[in-house]
């Protein structure tokens, strides 16, 4: 089996686990707030187990969306959290991939019926551009994406 499918369908199945993360924290709170509020810590607290300043912390939960990598694993592990980050798809990976051959095979007839309205011999069959994008994908995928 090709090694790229089972790669897709492997993480296919991690991102619909993560999916389920996008909404459990609710409103302008974020994770660090979130979290440090279940534990019954004050962000003073905190900020004493990271060596900050109250008011820093109180930052870091408004600015949550901008802190380095390094300073969110720091903050979790002042939660007694792991830090863990990853990328969930919008759709699937395969949408994303199907959507993009498409429209990388429609660019390509657009260019070919331009040249065939010369000689008035246009590819007009409906299941050429999806045919032309599943070859795309079976073939050499990664011409999708230029």
């Amino acid at each position: 089996m090709d090694q790229r499918l089972i790669l897709l369908r492997s993480l296919s199945t991690k991102m619909g686990n993560l999916a389920k993360l996008r909404n459990v924290v609710s409103g302008k709170q974020g994770w660090i707030s979130s979290v440090r509020q279940a534990l019954g810590m004050t962000a003073r607290q905190l900020a004493c187990r990271l060596g900050l300043s109250q008011p820093r912390v109180a930052k870091m939960e408004i600015n949550e969306d901008n802190l380095k990598i390094s300073t969110m694993k720091k903050i979790a592990e002042g939660l007694d959290c792991d830090f863990v980050y990853g990328f969930v798809s919008k759709t699937s990976l395969q949408d994303t991939i199907d959507r993009q051959a498409r429209k990388k095979a429609s660019d390509v007839l657009s260019k070919v019926n331009a040249n065939m309205a010369l000689e008035d011999q246009l590819a007009q069959d409906p299941h050429i551009m999806v045919d032309l994008a599943n070859e795309m994908i079976a073939k050499n995928i990664k011409q999708i994406w230029d």
